[in-house]
């Protein structure tokens, strides 16, 4: 596949010819999933990714030096820790919504539950979406099995 400026002055990612574990494309600027390979993050950063999050614990993976990897790509690197259900409070909530932005970005961590409770929590308590579309963009973008915490927390604040 040739990925040309003008297939990608049409605002859309294209995830069709990446590894990454269930991956997905979220409004115009987002690519969710797990763990992207190297060949994931120098496709991407052809298509205009200008940052990654990655929301794995730093001991987390080891294959290769992402950061080094997606800085050496002319991307910017960020990681922000969440350790599951334990990091899943308003402090990391907020921390996320300030790293989203209008530049095009991959968030991914393991598998993408992590990267859909955060969009989901996001959502929810600082964009003000419904319960239910907060939990659609959770599942949307990754949200799997702390569907149930990330319920809750919701729930609690009706």
């Amino acid at each position: 596949m040739i990925i040309t400026f003008e297939s990608f002055a049409h605002n859309s990612l294209n995830i069709k010819d990446i590894s990454l574990k269930n991956a997905s494309s979220y409004q115009e600027n987002y690519i969710t999933g797990g763990q992207p390979s190297i060949s994931d993050l120098e496709l991407l950063a052809k298509q205009g990714i200008k940052q990654v999050i990655n929301l794995r614990t730093k001991g987390e993976f080891k294959v290769y030096n992402e950061k080094e990897i997606v800085e050496s790509l002319g991307m910017a690197y960020i990681n922000l820790e969440i350790n599951g259900v334990e990091d899943l409070n308003q402090n990391k909530i907020k921390a996320f919504s300030k790293l989203l932005s209008n530049k095009k970005t991959l968030v991914h961590c393991a598998s993408g539950n992590r990267v859909g409770a955060m969009f989901a929590l996001d959502a929810y308590f600082v964009k003000n979406n419904t319960a239910d579309e907060a939990l659609k963009i959770g599942e949307t973008t990754g949200l799997t099995r702390l569907k149930p915490k990330v319920s809750s927390m919701i729930l609690k604040t009706k």
